[in-house]
């Protein structure tokens, strides 16, 4: 497991904020996920990103907002500038839910 920067400043806009809306989920929970201040730790796994000349990573996290209830996101970190950006974020999938809470329990 990895830990992610929380001295880093969230970065959000109309883009990315209409795309989680549509996922029913709101900055907030994110947040809350990234900053790690849900009822369950946040688990980060580094992604590579695929087609881009250079090397990049995106984070897929996995966890809790402060409800309970089980997200997944993928985030860009900018450290050069001080934030980090919600590419994607959803509610867990019931197998993935299972995948996450064997995790934290090892």
């Amino acid at each position: 497991m990895l830990t992610i920067d929380p001295t880093l400043e969230p970065d959000w806009d109309d883009d990315n904020i209409s795309h989680i809306a549509l996922h029913g989920l709101h900055p907030e929970q994110v947040e809350e996920l990234y900053y790690n201040e849900g009822l369950y730790p946040t688990i980060a796994v580094k992604n590579k990103k695929k087609h881009s000349r250079l090397t990049k990573y995106r984070f897929r996290l996995w966890g809790t907002d402060a409800c309970g209830h089980s997200l997944e996101a993928i985030i860009a970190q900018y450290p050069e500038y001080g934030l980090w950006r919600c590419v994607t974020a959803l509610s867990m999938s019931e197998t993935t839910r299972k995948a996450y809470l064997r995790r934290i329990k090892e």
